[in-house]
């Protein structure tokens, strides 16, 4: 008989509430202050995943002399042990929402999020290692350089994918009839494209888009669940 799609939605909603607390906890592990300010990003850790050339690290983490580097080191590692957690979390949640609408609407199309959801887990894996590398290299231009270089192919691998998760559910969303939820998952998607040739301008906006996509999926979580549940009194 399978899964109900009652508990279809109610593993969705409850892997989006977790993706949510784990979010908001992970925030707090990541540096807090830049060693020089940046008027392009917001945080350091975008800064980071974001990064060109070995000057860009300096202003993130400091030269050697700053007294603050380590700090910003250690925090940075520990916000990728962290990450460990949330791209497992994320990942799942992506995973349910799309199995959902496939065990729904029986649409195949449905089952690209899915591979949408293991790309975007497996490319933050290995963008996690990159970064990690990255914050014992800093003084160390060439190895430095190399990094950055498939830090740039790997990081945006993850981006790319989850802007098109954004598209396809902003397609479900939309045939589900709730264009609200659909129109606000879209940016997710239109901002890939501009964040990728001008990081500087976009990026951080693009990223705030996929965390609005994360919480269309966790409210469309909520309404269908509702919905099934009414299906089955009635």
């Amino acid at each position: 008989m399978g899964i109900s799609i009652k508990n279809h939605w109610t593993a969705t909603m409850v892997a989006g509430l977790l993706t949510l607390v784990t979010a908001l906890w992970l925030g707090s592990q990541f540096p807090q202050d830049f060693a020089e300010p940046s008027a392009d990003y917001r945080d350091p850790i975008m800064a980071f995943e974001f990064a060109e050339s070995p000057a860009d690290l300096m202003a993130i983490f400091g030269p050697a002399t700053d007294p603050a580097r380590a700090s910003r080191q250690d925090a940075m590692d520990r916000g990728h042990d962290g990450d460990w957690a949330f791209l497992i979390i994320y990942s799942l949640f992506i995973a349910a929402f799309f199995a959902a609408y496939r065990r729904e609407t029986s649409q195949k199309l449905m089952m690209l999020g899915v591979v949408v959801a293991v790309t975007a887990a497996f490319t933050d894996i290995w963008e996690n290692a990159i970064l990690r590398d990255l914050t014992r290299a800093l003084d160390d231009t060439s190895s430095a350089t190399a990094l950055l270089s498939q830090l740039h192919t790997v990081t945006w691998a993850k981006w790319f994918a989850l802007g098109l998760g954004a598209g396809l559910a902003a397609f479900a969303l939309y045939r589900d009839k709730h264009q609200i939820l659909a129109l606000l998952s879209l940016p997710g998607f239109l901002l890939a494209l501009p964040a990728f040739f001008d990081p500087r301008s976009f990026a951080s906006l693009f990223a705030d888009m996929i965390g609005l996509w994360f919480l269309t999926m966790l409210i469309a979580a909520v309404l269908n669940l509702r919905r099934a549940s009414k299906a089955v009194e009635t």
